[in-house]
């Protein structure tokens, strides 16, 4: 492509995984680029190609979902002096963005290393009252020295004093780990300390008295990935560690990574392998923090959605992708370790949570068990939201469960000025009714940001774009100050009281940061399409949420929990206020944080809660929103803010007056609701 006005040639550059894009022009280097497109790359001596900071990652191959082909030869060649800084470091296949040049096309992937500012993730684990009785368990055993006499071989005598001293009768060996006993018999004078797994399995065998005994609980999101190790003899965290899920520069949401894997014949090994990777990594940072090394981790819990499930067992998701959904296998998996790759022991287990259905995956199931609606006798409504939002409902008498395709909208993609949450980003929105001026607090500095001193914002405070949390809040102020009717259409009234609301031709926007208050110095906006993109999304949860609450015969719910990362972030006051969630006492909306971590880590410390979760994924049933012939009605009455019939008493004193109903008419099946469009 080429600037006419300049003669100059501009290239589309992807940058994942904030998934900002733009043209930029040819011969830029990355450095400047990455930092025009708003994402900050470290760089201690300032482009002069001798800290090493500012490494990215060329990602080669045909990318239809951006349109683009990327090749490493699409950026200048490496020069001597990019060169003795990468041997100097260490630097393997990887750039220099502030040497090499921007040359064509390109996707780039930036570490979390290299980001000056790091991501943003709530995946720390809660304090839970959990019951200690791991699957794997410590003995110390006496054995009986070998002796002339004696011909039996030294794994013999292991298992006589096995049954002598602990009355198991039939031990079995994992052979990778015979190599380590009788080296460990000379070291311990006889004396060993034993892993046991399933109280018959010797997993590890140790010189002398050991009392280590650690496990990782991992929870595989599509967008985040969390590991805790945990001591499993006290159940104590030990340490945790998050980052973001690699296979986000294949695709931002599960249905790319899908057709990624059905497009590319290297597709679904090459994500597989990303995921091990990343947990392999994740092991490694969180036993060193801990004092350990992930060769001690001897057992563990894996859990994620259907997609994240099947692309961490080497599976191929495409049946997944349409209609019926039919998952490789929904029950329990138990496996060693070294056959999915994970650098643990050589003997460790790794046991993966069941999954209930095409689309409510084991991470769901963790879920359940770390907030045990089927517990008790309150109707509770769980909502995991995401790009697929997982959503159940009930009691102890009755469970139900559904999915609902909300896209990525809620994580920032799709908007115009969207990003994922890192410092910069705008994560909390207030408008004056009177006035329309905003102010807002972006993460990293705790103060808002008010109008009038935009002149005195500090460079901490300069917006970059906004998140999930803070589109949620901006849309419901804007249609609490009138900027936007109920129908999500910009009020004209708007313009003639604030120049914040603007229009270019019968398009709407809203001014929520100005220049001066932004990384970039070009205003921050929140547009129509980004309202109805928000809409789109909302009604796709609100839309299985109801269809639920249709099932079960309730009109109410008696309690609400948002699970993950991102409904750890999201006010539920502005939640309910645009729609996503149904009415209820405010008191009684609450963030749980990483429940599917959490549920994780009690399966890793309970093995009875294995078997539970077994059951629950047996006993919950299962609403298939796609073939629902009501979903299409539910979904276009949700359209409307905060509902186009539904009552929110617990909101009447903060709503406006009603207007006009939402609209829309289908452009797709209603299979798939997030292809619906709003008349204009």
């Amino acid at each position: 492509m080429t600037d006419k006005a300049t003669s100059i040639r501009q290239h589309q550059l992807v940058l994942v995984p904030s998934g900002r894009r733009g043209l930029i022009a040819e011969g830029t280097d990355l450095l400047t680029a990455c930092r025009s497109l708003g994402v900050d790359l470290e760089s201690i001596c300032g482009g002069k190609q001798t800290c090493g900071k500012c490494q990215v990652l060329v990602e080669e191959g045909r990318y239809e979902k951006h349109g683009l082909t990327s090749v490493g030869a699409h950026l200048s060649p490496p020069e001597a002096q990019e060169i003795a800084c990468a041997a100097k470091f260490e630097i393997r296949g990887r750039r220099l963005a502030c040497a090499a040049r921007v040359q064509g096309e390109l996707l780039v992937s930036v570490p979390e290393e290299s980001q000056a500012r790091k991501q943003v993730i709530a995946k720390e684990a809660t304090e839970r009252t959990i019951t200690i009785q791991p699957a794997v368990r410590l003995i110390y055993i006496e054995v009986a020295p070998a002796s002339l006499g004696d011909h039996r071989g030294d794994w013999q005598r292991v298992v006589q004093a096995l049954r002598e001293q602990w009355q198991i009768a039939s031990p079995v060996l994992d052979p990778a780990v015979l190599p380590s006993l009788q080296p460990a018999l000379r070291v311990g004078g006889s004396t060993l300390t034993l892993t046991l797994w399933g109280e018959r399995e010797v997993l590890r065998i140790e010189p002398g008295y050991v009392e280590r005994l650690v496990g990782l609980a991992v929870d595989v999101g599509s967008t985040t990935i969390a590991a805790h190790l945990c001591d499993l003899r006290t159940g104590a965290v030990l340490a945790s560690e998050s980052m973001m899920n690699p296979q986000v520069r294949f695709g931002e949401d599960l249905m790319s990574r899908v057709s990624y894997g059905m497009s590319e014949p290297q597709g679904v090994a090459r994500m597989h392998r990303a995921v091990i990777r990343a947990i392999n990594e994740l092991a490694e940072k969180a036993a060193a923090r801990a004092g350990f090394t992930s060769a001690e981790i001897v057992d563990s819990v894996l859990v994620g959605n259907s997609i994240m499930h099947h692309l961490l067992l080497g599976l191929d998701p495409v049946e997944l992708g349409g209609a019926p959904f039919a998952l490789a296998t929904s029950g329990p998996l138990e496996m060693k370790a070294r056959d999915l790759g994970l650098a643990f022991h050589r003997g460790a287990r790794v046991h993966v949570l069941p999954c209930i259905a095409g689309h409510v995956g084991a991470d769901h199931v963790a879920a359940l068990l770390a907030e045990a609606p089927h517990k008790q006798d309150e109707v509770m409504l769980l909502i995991d939201v995401g790009t697929n939002a997982e959503i159940s409902l009930g009691n102890r008498t009755r469970m139900m469960c559904a999915s609902s395709p909300t896209g990525p909208a809620f994580e920032g993609a799709q908007i115009t000025h969207g990003q994922r949450a890192a410092p910069g980003a705008i994560e909390r929105v207030r408008i004056d009714r009177a006035t329309l001026e905003p102010r807002f607090k972006v993460i990293g500095h705790g103060e808002w940001v008010e109008p009038q001193a935009a002149d005195e914002v500090p460079a901490q405070a300069r917006a970059t774009g906004i998140c999930g949390s803070g589109i949620i809040e901006a849309v419901a102020e804007m249609f609490l100050a009138g900027i936007i009717t109920s129908d999500g259409r910009f009020d004209e009234k708007a313009a003639e009281r604030s120049p914040r609301v603007q229009y270019e031709g019968r398009t709407g926007r809203y001014v929520l940061a100005d220049a001066a208050q932004t990384a970039t110095g070009a205003p921050i906006v929140v547009t129509q399409s980004d309202v109805r993109a928000i809409q789109l999304a909302k009604a796709a949860l609100y839309a299985g949420v109801r269809l639920l609450m249709e099932h079960q015969g309730v009109a109410t719910v008696d309690r609400i929990a948002l699970a993950g990362a991102f409904g750890s972030y999201i006010s539920p006051r502005h939640a309910m206020i645009l729609g996503m969630i149904p009415d209820c006492e405010l008191e009684r909306v609450q963030a749980v944080g990483n429940s599917a971590g959490d549920g994780a880590r009690i399966a890793l410390l309970d093995r009875e809660q294995r078997v539970e979760a077994e059951r629950l994924a047996g006993w919950v049933e299962h609403v298939q929103t796609a073939t629902e012939p009501s979903f299409q009605d539910l979904f276009v009455a949700a359209l409307a803010l905060p509902h186009a019939s539904d009552a929110f008493p617990h909101l009447q004193a903060d709503l406006p007056a009603p207007r006009s109903a939402a609209r829309a008419r289908p452009r797709k099946s209603h299979t798939n609701p997030s292809h619906l469009e709003i008349a204009e």
